[in-house]
């Protein structure tokens, strides 16, 4: 299953890939549906370390445990197009369950904006609970679709 986004962001393409690089971000783009927590001592980084795993947990709506996961960060680039990818996986609960891919590619388009292509493909044990999440899904995608393009004015970096 997977559920994605082609939407375009009102700020430059290297503003949109610090934020991206952002635990603050991740946090802001999909609250309230999920509320992320970090598992580490020291709390959430600055920003996403590649190849540096970061332990996190989740709450649906604040108030259903999800699970525990990790984020880590990988950066690559395809036909010079930058994606950011993240390797985690799920360790309990409901994230235990869920093979994810999460890639994220980020294109200027010249003029300032930038076109986000962002895609979450899953798989769920048992399988069935991936097609009963995928509305769910679906519906957050859109939320982070609609917060990252009101965020996004705020990414610009100072001339």
């Amino acid at each position: 299953m997977h559920v994605g986004l082609r939407t375009v962001l009102d700020a430059p393409v290297d503003a949109v890939r610090d934020a991206l690089l952002s635990p603050s971000v991740m946090v802001a783009v999909t609250k309230p549906f999920l509320r992320y927590r970090s598992r580490a001592p020291q709390g959430f980084p600055e920003r996403w370390t590649p190849g540096t795993p970061h332990p996190i947990a989740a709450d649906a709506f604040g108030l259903f445990p999800s699970g525990d996961t990790h984020v880590d960060i990988d950066l690559y680039e395809v036909q010079g197009v930058p994606v950011q990818r993240d390797n985690g996986g799920g360790v309990s609960g409901l994230f235990g369950r869920m093979t994810m891919a999460h890639r994220m590619a980020t294109v200027d388009l010249g003029d300032g904006t930038t076109l986000l292509l962002d895609r979450l493909t899953y798989r769920m044990r048992p399988a069935f609970l991936g097609l009963l999440l995928w509305p769910g899904m679906w519906v957050i995608w859109q939320w982070r679709a609609l917060r990252m393009r009101q965020l996004a004015p705020t990414w610009r970096r100072p001339a």
